[in-house]
């Protein structure tokens, strides 16, 4: 199968803004976020019919990260993780602090490649550890205070949804449940006869970040592709129908579609100037449908493309055959004339 020649050429003139979910790639972010935390496992065990248990608390914390790519991020981040409390009738409430630092990956996808309606939207999730100082303060009957601490490395697994703010691209809103496995391992403080206590905290947060660099509004780049197939991988001569190696062609050129954005396809059918005017434009009219139905065929919806023959006009050869003398070597000569072009514009 010969090569196909294919002209490329792509322009980037931004014509309009759009908003971008996840941080552009290689730039930094930062923010603060703020919610509700909630206690779980081994915190019955300090019910009893002289106390209850608070498990509930608000938790806070700063983070920032580094985009690395446009759908993975690295995010730091120092969390108040909450306070649990034991309320007691002849004592002070006992409390269960935890704080910490915690590194994680963040995998994003733009929800908006979905749906316009959910342009600016991300889905995440952040997957880590968290380095946790666990404080205990507990009274005794006598009104003595017993505390302690403890670090533990604790995983942590967190999914949210991010948004662009519209107007302000360096802006964007996160809410985001979180999940921390097993902190803390102290044992002056527990309800379960001395094992260590190591509770789960699960979390929603609101937080808003403030992306470096992006201050300026994101444009898309407008992308022009013009594919040439010549006649010797598309049709025989006189022909309209595909041959048997053009459809691996299409199936290239449809992948260089299927990437552009809002994509509107233009496909225009050209002969040689052999034969009739007449019959060269519906010639060239079937050419142009035949290779329009094949890319409809993959994908392309009916509405975003169209097929026109444009018969022996625009010949690519010029005078090169003028001389050429004998009907095959005329045919062989003038088969770059023999083609279809097929224009893309649309976005990235």
């Amino acid at each position: 199968m010969k090569k196909t020649a294919i002209a490329l050429a792509i322009a980037g003139l931004a014509v309009a803004s759009a908003a971008q979910a996840a941080p552009q790639a290689n730039t930094f972010y930062a923010g603060a976020r703020v919610g509700w935390a909630s206690f779980h496992d081994g915190v019955d065990d300090f019910k009893s019919a002289d106390s209850s248990v608070k498990s509930n608390s608000v938790t806070y914390g700063v983070f920032g990260g580094y985009q690395i790519i446009d759908n993975l991020a690295v995010e730091l981040g120092y969390d108040h993780y909450g306070t649990m409390k034991v309320t007691n009738p002849d004592a002070k409430a006992d409390k269960f602090t935890n704080h910490g630092v915690n590194l994680s990956l963040k995998p994003s996808y733009d929800l908006g490649n979905l749906t316009p309606v959910l342009e600016g939207l991300d889905a995440y999730a952040r997957v880590g550890a968290a380095l946790i100082r666990s404080d205990v303060k507990a009274y005794e009957a006598d009104g003595s205070k017993v505390t302690g601490h403890s670090l533990k490395v604790s995983p942590v697994f967190a999914a949210g949804l991010e948004y662009a703010i519209p107007g302000f691209t360096d802006l964007a809103a996160r809410v985001e449940y979180q999940w921390i496995n097993g902190v803390g391992k102290d044992q002056k403080w527990s309800g379960n006869d001395g094992a260590d206590f190591t509770p789960d905290i699960g979390s929603v947060t609101f937080g808003l970040s403030y992306r470096f660099g992006q201050g300026a509004p994101v444009v898309p780049e407008v992308v022009n592709k013009t594919f040439t197939l010549n006649s010797d991988v598309t049709f025989g001569f006189d022909k309209a129908s595909l041959k048997p190696e053009a459809q691996n062609v299409l199936d290239g050129v449809y992948g260089e579609i299927a990437q552009v954005k809002s994509a509107q396809v233009a496909v225009a059918g050209y002969t040689d100037r052999i034969g009739s005017e007449a019959y060269n434009l519906k010639l060239s009219q079937q050419r142009a449908e035949t290779v329009a139905n094949y890319l409809v065929s993959k994908g392309i919806a009916q509405q975003d493309i169209s097929a026109t023959g444009y018969g022996k006009a625009n010949p690519v050869t010029g005078s090169t055959c003028d001389a050429v003398k004998g009907r095959k070597a005329l045919i062989a000569c003038l088969a770059p004339d023999r083609r279809v072009e097929i224009a893309v514009k649309g976005t990235k």
